[in-house]
């Protein structure tokens, strides 16, 4: 994959309680991790549809949730 994508399964697997003792499942752990980021996709809107910046915007998030993904302000 990429060095961003590794970096962030780093971040996260060093939070992780008792990581030391699951190094040997690391690796498969950072594919799943990987994997995750590469099946994910959003049908966004049809920016040709708005109405309003602000219906757009609602309809975007709704989009981005209902993908299962995280919607940060």
């Amino acid at each position: 994959m990429n060095d961003k994508t590794d970096a962030e399964f780093e971040a996260w697997w060093i939070k992780q309680p008792f990581c030391a003792l699951f190094e040997d499942v690391k690796d498969q752990m950072r594919n799943v991790w990987r994997a995750r980021g590469e099946q994910m996709v959003i049908q966004l809107p049809d920016p040709s549809t708005i109405r309003d910046i602000a219906y757009y915007r609602a309809d975007v998030q709704d989009a981005i949730e209902a993908a299962g993904a995280k919607w940060k302000e």
